[in-house]
């Protein structure tokens, strides 16, 4: 979930990622869209889905518990929760005819099966949606990243949802397979998971949401993106001037959006439906341009407008950031104080659409950022808060990959209260619950090596590396020359480094990370001058 200036913050955003890592943003046409909970920001705040501590970083073998993995041509991120990010989430979002009955106020379609996802085959998928015209959905993720496990679990299975497969292609791409690279060179993700609609005959992005949704909000997203297709929302209707900011955001272009956003609002008052998702990107949209000031400004301006299942928590996550970057003053006090604020009552009260997920999210926010104040009681009560949150739902989940969603946010609580050997052992019965899983022995790694039992910590990283495949092993790697290092093994974390460069420059572009590569090249450079003459 790229090393962010305030790596603190963007560790613990990182937690959902919503498991969110920052690249480039998506690219689009003039009529995407963006909504959602986005838990990392894009553009030069890198990676920020929630707010991570070093714990978090620590965790970052894990998957969303550790970082998110290397995004392409920007800095190295640590993940751990998004956050997923900032973009922005409606609270209003609206049903067509097309969709049947709405699942908002808890009214579902039981009687309707799940949703069927073509997996990891986009050429399939565009194929079908062209020969049945239909839009196509792509939901963008990772088995690492908490937050698309959740969204896996707990909202795309709705059965309400269903009704939507008359007008829409569904696919699903694990983002560091290596098919996906053609995808990500094209459509550059900033959040895991990113959600994206797309015109089967142009391959343009009609919309995207960055990060988690309740399943009205997936609903309304996918329904107003059926509608832009259609051509149904006029250049005159602020819907489709919201989407050309999404779309100059998506391609990296903050100022133009900027532009673009401040055109909406000329244009709308409070009361249109979705003025949140327009607040919480132009956010973004400041955050990314490198204007802190503008952003801490306007996210204290706003921060309490914002509604929906998890946008709150993100809007906050990504105003805090800004503010980190800031000098003491007056404007940085302010939009803290706006934050904690906020964070404070979404705790007390959560938004009543939030999964698990969401909500300890908003807890681990809230702890890291009171953990960064020197409030170690308040940063611990939030901590024993979420974890009694998150054991219950991994208690209550059905199978061992559905209680999976919990174990880099429990792995991270744990640690934080001291509880180490719960850690381990919550992970080592996950391994043996799912042993094709990379997942649990990578954040069993990240645990043992903070417990100092470096040659088990090693042992679980090589399972991992085993295991895994792309970016994701890429990152594995990087621990596992960091522990050899530790444990004075110069050959080996010559040798391992050795592999890490050239897994780097054998990657497609859509997932080659230069920044990475370089950093990878340079540990290795280290490594070699220090090493005995042969």
């Amino acid at each position: 979930m790229p090393v962010h200036p305030n790596a603190n913050l963007v560790r613990r955003l990182g937690l959902r990622i919503a498991c969110g890592v920052l690249r480039p943003k998506p690219r689009a046409d003039a009529s995407a869209l963006s909504f959602g909970r986005t838990r990392l920001l894009g553009g030069t705040l890198g990676a920020m889905a929630r707010p991570r501590r070093l714990l978090a970083a620590l965790l970052f073998a894990a998957g969303c518990g550790g970082a998110p993995p290397p995004a392409p041509n920007t800095p190295n991120t640590t993940e751990g929760g998004p956050t997923n990010g900032a973009a922005a989430t409606s609270a209003a979002a609206t049903s067509s005819d097309l969709s049947g009955p709405s699942s908002a106020a808890g009214g579902k379609d039981t009687s309707a099966p799940p949703l069927v996802f073509i997996e990891d085959d986009l050429d399939g998928a565009m194929a079908r949606a062209r020969a049945e015209k239909k839009a196509l959905f792509v939901d963008a993720w990772a088995p690492w990243c908490h937050t698309c496990l959740s969204m896996k679990n707990y909202v795309l299975v709705d059965p309400a949802l269903r009704p939507l497969a008359d007008r829409v292609i569904f696919a699903a791409l694990d983002t560091d397979r290596p098919s996906s690279a053609a995808f990500l060179e094209r459509y550059k993700m900033s959040f895991w998971p990113t959600f994206f609609m797309i015109d089967p005959a142009k391959g343009d992005v009609v919309a995207y949401w960055p990060g988690a949704a309740s399943v009205r909000e997936m609903r309304g997203f996918i329904e107003d993106a059926v509608r832009v297709l259609d051509a149904s929302a006029p250049p005159s209707d602020p819907l489709y001037t919201l989407s050309r900011a999404s779309a100059a955001r998506a391609a990296g272009d903050h100022h133009k959006a900027l532009a673009l956003y401040d055109e909406l609002f000329a244009k709308v008052d409070a009361r249109w439906p979705r003025r949140d998702d327009a607040l919480a990107g132009k956010l973004s949209a400041l955050a990314g341009s490198g204007d802190v000031d503008g952003c801490a400004r306007f996210g204290a301006a706003h921060v309490d407008e914002i509604r929906g299942a998890a946008a709150p928590a993100d809007f906050a996550s990504v105003l805090l950031s800004c503010a980190s970057r800031l000098a003491k003053s007056s404007t940085q006090e302010l939009a803290r104080r706006k934050a904690m604020a906020r964070l404070e009552a979404l705790v007390a009260s959560p938004p009543p659409e939030s999964t698990v997920d969401d909500r300890a999210d908003a807890l681990a926010i809230l702890a890291d950022v009171k953990s960064e104040l020197g409030d170690a009681e308040g940063a611990r009560a939030a901590h024993e808060k979420r974890l009694v949150l998150m054991e219950k739902a991994a208690a209550e989940a059905k199978t061992p990959e559905i209680a999976a969603t919990y174990d880099y946010g429990r792995a991270v609580s744990y640690m934080a209260l001291g509880r180490n050997e719960q850690a381990v052992r919550m992970l080592e019965q996950r391994e043996r619950e799912m042993p094709k899983s990379y997942d649990a022995p990578a954040r069993l790694s990240s645990v043992l090596a903070r417990m100092g039992r470096m040659e088990a910590a090693l042992a679980a990283n090589g399972r991992a590396v085993a295991l895994s495949y792309g970016p994701r092993r890429l990152a594995y790697l990087k621990q596992r020359a960091g522990l050899q290092a530790k444990m004075g093994d110069k050959p080996g974390q010559i040798a391992t480094l050795r592999e890490e460069v050239a897994g780097h420059e054998a990657l497609g572009p859509g997932q080659r990370n230069e920044a990475a590569l370089m950093d990878a090249r340079r540990r290795l450079a280290e490594a070699l001058g220090a090493a005995p003459k042969r």
